[in-house]
């Protein structure tokens, strides 16, 4: 079997403008679809992410740390 890893090029935080380093602790990429159904990739450190998420009512506890 062929181990095949992709390289990605990553960019800076979509949140905080800083450098996402690949081999630290807490890299992520968050791809989200446009209203057009086109396709977005935007990095960001996961502390970032987890700062501006909000636990909703209709799924408590989804985004405590264990899911992350």
């Amino acid at each position: 079997m062929t181990d095949v890893r992709m390289e990605v090029d990553w960019g800076p935080c979509c949140f905080c403008g800083q450098g996402v380093e690949p081999i630290s602790p807490d890299p992520l990429n968050i791809t989200a679809e446009t209203s057009d159904s086109k396709w977005q990739v935007w990095f960001a450190h996961a502390r970032c992410f987890k700062e501006r998420l909000i636990d909703l009512p209709s799924a408590p506890g989804f985004f405590d740390p264990a899911h992350f």
